[in-house]
């Protein structure tokens, strides 16, 4: 008989080091999309209480743009930063400056002293650390496991972040009423401790390249790698089109919920699950991609799918085919994220990866939220559904413009070896352990 092939799925967690990170994470983030339901609440209820419920969308969208200062400023210096510390270090400050940023504002929810600047200036803090944190975190993933595992921690990682946007939102609505928006704030605040500790049990990871250039100086060279690779330039454009357009959903959907339609709360859980389900699909999907080879091919598919969904969700008029068309927004939008996560990777060599990885989170951080702040402020002029159908539109055209016109993009196949410069050598995976 043949010898029992191992599904691929699971490969990273033979990394102790990235079972610990990803424990800590899954804790995190699920607390995490608690607070993005009550953040989204505490909003609304804020613009009704002023005595201008029409205003909801509008500071939806402030948030994003509290969201994006930080990250238009710290994310480019952060992924050199990155390129230069400890990333373990790195994530940590990160991580314990966002649990304190948390804790402070579930004490003024508590207080009932919450007002929109405060959320504001709450929501930037966030972002100032998530800047420094997601480079890190995400250029330290292929130091935990070795190359042809990379395809499952990736994978692994979005299902963590998505199946915690399925718990999160389920258990918001559960515990809503009993404990309220401040108890909801305060449950993620002490979530924290689980990716911290994670974090104090890990290994460092100090540079493998030694410094050299100064800080502004990195960051220039970092612009200049990226710009001579056509395949890097093209993933961060399309991605960033997408992620600025149908990214801001999410934060939008209390403006929508709050609709007669939508039945107020409960469809906001039910909504934001559905997403979250169609995202978890796709990271399931994603951690079985080792299998591919054409993911070039499978991240256009992903943006086009992704604006096409926007579109119908803007244009239904049905609760239940809304659920339907979240998910498939869901699942679309974390392929399309995922197929271009695999892409940097592979295609950056470590030294640089810091700084090519900022740029990934410059779109979330920085793009993202301007994205939303633009979508936010239409929806309180034209409506809502306008607003995202605009948003789907974009996305749309910028998918259909990478299928026909960038050939180097569509085309792009994976390969099982790293891209290396001349005289660099594979590091090896950190806490890499066999399993039988």
């Amino acid at each position: 008989m043949p010898p029992h092939r191992r599904s691929p799925l699971l490969d990273a967690l033979r990394s102790r080091d990235f079972r610990l990170l990803i424990a800590g994470l899954l804790v995190s983030n699920i607390g995490g999309w608690m607070q993005i339901f009550a953040l989204g609440l505490l909003v609304v209820q804020i613009a009704a209480r002023e005595g201008a419920p029409e205003l909801a969308p509008f500071y939806l969208g402030l948030m994003g743009l509290a969201r994006a200062v930080p990250g238009l400023a710290l994310t480019l210096l952060a992924g050199a930063v990155a390129d230069r510390m400890d990333r373990r270090l790195i994530l940590l400050i990160a991580q314990s400056t966002m649990a304190l940023s948390s804790a402070a504002l579930a004490v003024v929810a508590f207080a009932g002293g919450a007002t929109i600047p405060i959320v504001l200036a709450a929501a930037a803090i966030h972002s100032a650390a998530f800047a420094f944190d997601n480079p890190a975190r995400q250029s330290m993933v292929p130091r935990l496991v070795p190359l042809p595992m990379l395809p499952s921690a990736i994978g692994m990682q979005s299902a963590v972040f998505n199946g915690a946007s399925i718990i999160g939102p389920l258990l918001a609505g559960l515990l809503f009423i009993p404990i309220g928006i401040p108890g909801l704030l305060a449950v993620n605040a002490i979530s924290f401790v689980a990716i911290i500790g994670a974090l104090f049990l890990m290994r460092p990871l100090p540079p493998l390249a030694t410094r050299g250039a100064s800080l502004l100086a990195s960051v220039a060279e970092g612009a200049r790698y990226v710009r001579t690779n056509p395949t890097l330039v093209w993933v961060l454009v399309v991605s960033g089109t997408v992620f600025a357009t149908v990214g801001p959903m999410g934060q939008l959907l209390p403006a929508v919920a709050g609709e007669s339609l939508y039945n107020g709360v409960s469809w906001l859980s039910l909504l934001l699950t559905a997403l979250g389900a169609g995202a978890f699909t796709g990271a399931l999907f994603i951690m079985n991609v080792g299998r591919f080879r054409r993911l070039g091919r499978m991240f256009v598919a992903g943006a086009v799918v992704n604006g096409m969904g926007l579109v119908a969700f803007a244009m239904t008029s049905e609760p239940v085919v809304a659920l339907v068309v979240a998910y498939v927004i869901g699942l679309s939008g974390t392929l399309m994220a995922g197929m271009g996560n695999n892409i940097l990777q592979a295609t950056t060599t470590d030294a640089y990866r810091g700084r090519v990885m900022s740029l990934w989170g410059f779109l979330f951080i920085g793009v993202m939220p301007v994205g939303q702040l633009a979508l936010g402020v239409l929806g309180s002029l034209l409506g809502i559904h306008t607003s995202l159908f605009v948003g789907g539109a974009v996305a749309l055209a910028a998918g259909v413009y990478a299928a026909l016109r960038v050939p180097a993009l569509v085309t792009w196949r994976s390969t099982r070896r790293p891209h290396l410069e001349a005289g660099e050598v594979v590091a090896p995976a950190a806490g890499v352990t066999t399993l039988k």
